[in-house]
């Protein structure tokens, strides 16, 4: 259904509807740069996990437990962040998860014990959470109708660099000194993060957001009746869901698993594969939120999760490394929709609900990386991996369809006055 409302002059606020690159603030890239530096915790001891296991006299499970309470731990903050940063806003949020952040990286640098790793990593993980939902929020505050999706791609840069990069660091100071110094390295990210965001975050608050929740642009760019808002969200989320498990269950649990007892490939091959996807991922996801920007974002969901699908179809017939490389190829190609389900949430509701729905959007994220390796090995394990290949497949797609049956399909309304009617 195509939504149309009455028009009025856009905001001041907004700018024209360019093509450029230059249409992301420099706020918003600087926020990118701050979201980079404060993941670091996230993945860059995962190559190490090994001398984590030997040093400390552990079993797999106990390392696998280290990794594990970590991503539990943000999910413990995802729901109530949106609700604590209304109440004390972006810049002090900021402060409690650099500390935490901070605290427990260097806890888990001296960590005599894995009980207090664990401890460690628990209060890392409640620290990276804060701080993902204050810059995922103020994120949303930079930008206006026509760059949106612009602008909530560089979450997706950041983020997907951070993955790309810190298992490559952490190796190398595996290699070359120990363990214990990737906390360090994390401790220092969450420093320079909060350095960056104590300096934009007071300009971001008393600018873009003031004027988002002062009355002038705090209606929705949709107009939607209650129950049909709901439904839209609730749409939104179920991609990311899908598109969660398709990440976590797929690439990072499934593929290698396939890939090695499949079609033996090593440990390099399967690595370059997950690496291209990662690669893909990054190149595409600019150009497909300008596109998302101009055409509507809903589309751009819909056909970016069945590109995905496809993708993981397409390993049914790999048959060797190059095949596996252009199958992972494919289905990186269809993270060019992932910016666009944050720039959607934000259109959704009005301004002063953004925090809530992009911390519901964190929530999700964690419940499908949660849901997605467990699910996949389990049908691996009983029914072989190209059964639990096509059931990611029809999760993926069953996520397009939603997405084409529950998110408005019309653009978002521009400067819509306060009464008008909604759809």
């Amino acid at each position: 259904m195509r939504l149309r409302g009455p028009r009025s002059r856009p905001p001041a606020g907004d700018a024209p509807r360019p093509s450029r690159f230059s249409e992301i603030p420099p706020d918003a890239r600087m926020l990118g740069l701050a979201l980079f530096f404060a993941i670091a915790a996230t993945n860059i001891l995962t190559p190490l996990l090994p001398q984590v296991r030997d040093d400390l006299g552990i079993s797999i499970a106990t390392a696998g437990l280290v990794v594990s309470t970590y991503g539990f731990a943000r999910l413990l903050t995802d729901l109530p962040s949106g609700i604590i940063l209304d109440r004390i806003g972006e810049r002090r949020l900021a402060v409690v998860g650099v500390a935490l952040l901070a605290v427990g990286s260097a806890l888990g640098s001296v960590a005599p014990t894995v009980e207090w790793l664990i401890a460690a990593r628990v209060m890392s993980g409640l620290g990276s959470g804060f701080l993902t939902t204050v810059v995922l929020t103020a994120l949303s505050w930079t930008a206006g109708v026509s760059n949106r999706g612009q602008v909530m791609s560089v979450f997706q840069l950041a983020n997907n660099t951070g993955i790309a990069v810190y298992p490559l660091l952490g190796g190398a100071i595996g290699a070359l000194l120990t363990w214990r110094f990737t906390f360090v390295v994390a401790a220092a990210g969450a420093l320079v993060s909060g350095a960056i965001l104590m300096r934009i975050l007071p300009r971001i608050e008393g600018g873009k957001k003031q004027e988002a929740v002062s009355g002038r642009t705090q209606e929705a760019d949709f107009a939607l009746t209650p129950r049909r808002r709901v439904v839209a969200l609730g749409s939104v989320y179920a991609g990311v869901v899908c598109n969660m498990i398709n990440r976590h269950g797929f690439r990072n649990t499934l593929l290698p698993l396939f890939a090695a007892s499949v079609l033996f490939l090593g440990p390099f091959e399967i690595a370059a594969g997950i690496a291209m996807m990662a690669i893909v991922g990054i190149i595409v996801v600019t150009p497909g939120a300008r596109l998302g920007d101009r055409i509507g974002r809903q589309r751009i969901v819909v056909i970016g999760l069945l590109v995905v699908a496809v993708g993981e179809l397409a390993f049914l017939g790999v048959n060797g490394f190059l095949t596996f490389l252009l199958a992972a190829a494919i289905v990186g190609s269809g993270d060019f929709f992932s910016s666009s389900q944050t720039a959607l949430l934000s259109e959704l509701v009005p301004a002063r609900q953004r925090a809530h729905v992009l911390a519901g959007y964190r929530f999700f994220v964690d419940i499908g990386a949660l849901v997605g390796p467990f699910l996949l090995a389990y049908l691996m394990d009983v029914y072989g991996p190209h059964v639990a290949i096509v059931v990611c497949a029809v999760i993926v797609a069953s996520g397009s369809l939603i997405a084409k049956l529950g998110v408005p399909s019309g653009p978002a309304r521009i400067g819509v006055p306060a009464g008008a009617q909604p759809a």
